[in-house]
């Protein structure tokens, strides 16, 4: 005989009394989200941009470097070597660095290091993530099919500066080996590089230790806002490279030891590049004020601005050196190859004894003096930039009584 015990079973007679049970039948872990892909190539990338800050340069395949910074090198050369890559890293250079990745990564003089693979192979990190090997290579490697992205449009050049032999380095060389002496000599200098120095065709430079000539300059590239045109330079070392103004100039100011080598006025290579350096304008203005009343006829403001005139005066009315009142443009005139700051200098010199002697009161109630206001004839100023830019200045003066310039 079976004797069936029912001590332990519980009858579930409806489906309210399934659920009021605390069992853990409904207990479901939420769905654990997916990981977002990493960007490999950016983390890559953002390793060079630490190295660069570092050391202020890139890293170099040379034979007293260590192995991190080789295997840095070579995935620079491999990012250099795929044209949609460098596209789609490019609105993430904030350094600059893939308009310099294709300056040399061997010293001058030393013959290129081959590396047997194996010797960078530190950690499995390195194993994943070495771009030069031939291992997980496709046709189309996923790695730097970048989905999903919202990249940043930028106007970017019709070519990409790329560094190559030079085929006519033997006539350029000369070149290199005249600047060495004359440096040696003290004929030459050269100076910390600085924006307002300007680079232009028939300069020389040192860039991350190499120096380099500015052959010819292109024309101005009109999608740009200030002043930009491809350069061909060629360098010390027997290579050549197309690269933008903007891109050599502002390497120079990041390298801390970028220099421009001053050639004491003299020019190598006879050069008719004009590259602009700034505005010098003349200004009339619109005040109402009476104490202006005397000198309105003949009163003009004479001053330098980098960017638009129009940019210049579109808050003339809150600022005092535009007396606090609209401007009516009268002449602008556009500075090639000189220190445009300089000029402006010489020209409020030249006419300073008939600057704008008042003492005018702003609209918060400070007193203040206008300095860059002259009561002289407009033909005057004209005559002043046009004797100062020619040279001939020296032989000139200004009569102080009628502000008209005079012979000596």
């Amino acid at each position: 005989m079976i004797r069936l015990s029912t001590s332990r079973i519980v009858l579930k007679a409806t489906l309210d009394d399934i659920l009021s049970e605390d069992d853990d039948l409904l207990d479901i872990a939420p769905i654990k989200k997916k990981s977002a892909p990493v960007d490999l190539v950016s983390s890559q990338f953002a390793e060079l941009e630490a190295f660069y800050e570092q050391h202020g340069r890139l890293p170099a395949m040379t034979s007293g470097a260590q192995m991190k910074e080789k295997l840095l090198a070579k995935r620079l050369a491999s990012i250099m070597a795929i044209p949609s890559l460098v596209e789609s890293l490019r609105a993430k250079d904030r350094l600059g660095i893939l308009e310099m990745g294709a300056l040399p990564l061997v010293a001058a003089g030393e013959p290129p290091i081959y590396i047997d693979k194996s010797e960078l192979v530190q950690s499995l990190d390195d194993i994943f993530n070495d771009d030069d090997d031939d291992l997980l290579s496709f046709d189309t490697p996923d790695i730097f099919n970048i989905k999903h992205v919202q990249i940043e449009k930028k106007e970017l050049p019709d070519e990409i500066a790329q560094r190559q032999p030079c085929p006519d380095f033997p006539r350029f060389e000369p070149l290199f080996a005249t600047v060495h002496k004359q440096i040696k000599a003290g004929e030459f200098s050269t100076i910390r590089f600085r924006h307002e120095l300007k680079i232009i065709e028939g300069d020389f430079f040192i860039l991350n230790g190499v120096m380099g000539y500015v052959h010819k300059a292109g024309e101005r590239l009109e999608q740009y806002s200030s002043y930009n045109a491809r350069l061909h330079i060629v360098f010390e070392n027997g290579t050549e490279m197309n690269m933008l103004y903007q891109s050599l100039t502002h390497g120079l100011v990041r390298d801390t030891e970028g220099r421009k080598i001053l050639l004491s006025g003299a020019k190598l290579i006879p050069s008719d590049i004009q590259i602009p350096s700034g505005l010098i304008y003349v200004l009339a203005t619109k005040s109402t004020n009476p104490a202006l009343n005397p000198y309105l006829h003949n009163l003009y403001k004479i001053g330098f601005t980098e960017t638009s005139i129009e940019q210049r005066i579109k808050n003339a009315e809150k600022d005092r050196t535009f007396l606090e009142a609209p401007v009516r443009i009268v002449a602008t005139t556009e500075c090639f190859n000189l220190n445009a700051q300089k000029l402006e200098a010489l020209v409020h010199g030249f006419l300073a004894a008939r600057r704008l002697n008042v003492t005018l009161k702003s609209e918060n109630g400070q007193i203040y003096t206008p300095r860059e206001w002259f009561n002289v004839p407009l033909s005057t100023v004209q005559a002043v930039i046009q004797h100062i830019v020619d040279g001939t200045i020296s032989k000139y003066r200004l009569d102080s009584t009628s502000g008209r310039v005079l012979p000596k």
